[in-house]
């Protein structure tokens, strides 16, 4: 009886085995370098554009603050006191500045972080859905990411779809 088992088990393994190597050998993985096409794309050129206009906006009001605290300090240097109150004063005021120029740093670091995602989401998204149909046209089961970072350690160059997702984005619309 524990030979049948042993049998029986045996045939188990062997047959899932069998099994999953026929599977593994039907499924097609592909691979590409998603921030190579991107980069290619003149939608990009356009965000960046945008991106970029953004960025002077918030230097020019942070370089507004700058110079409110440098008048600031060339008048407390021109008029110096000594009475307490005026110096408190002026501490505090100092101290709003630099808070002030602080907070609208930060607020312009998450403005255009923000923006980024706004403009770029969709564009990754359209990219996405043109990879996709370009997979399934040509009958892979995974694409994988083989721009760094992109978690590929090795891919056949001959499975790469960059020449057939820039011919699909020729006539595909984002």
């Amino acid at each position: 009886m524990n030979i049948k088992k042993l049998f029986l088990a045996v045939l188990a393994i062997v047959s899932l085995s069998v099994s999953a190597n026929a599977q593994s050998k039907q499924m097609k993985i592909a691979h590409i370098n998603s921030a190579e096409l991107m980069d290619g794309l003149p939608q990009v050129d356009t965000i960046n554009l945008k991106l970029e206009r953004l960025q002077k906006e918030y230097q020019r009001m942070l370089d507004a603050i700058k110079t409110e605290l440098a008048q600031k300090e060339t008048f407390w240097e021109a008029n110096p006191t000594d009475d307490p109150d005026i110096l408190l004063l002026r501490q505090k005021e100092y101290e709003e500045l630099v808070q002030r120029y602080q907070t609208t740093e930060q607020e312009a670091r998450q403005g255009i972080s923000k923006k980024q995602a706004a403009l770029y989401t969709p564009l990754f998204e359209s990219l996405k859905k043109v990879i996709q149909e370009v997979a399934v046209e040509l009958g892979y089961t995974y694409v994988l990411d083989s721009g760094e970072g992109g978690g590929m350690i090795y891919g056949d160059p001959s499975h790469d779809l960059m020449t057939a997702v820039k011919e699909k984005l020729k006539t595909a619309k984002l």
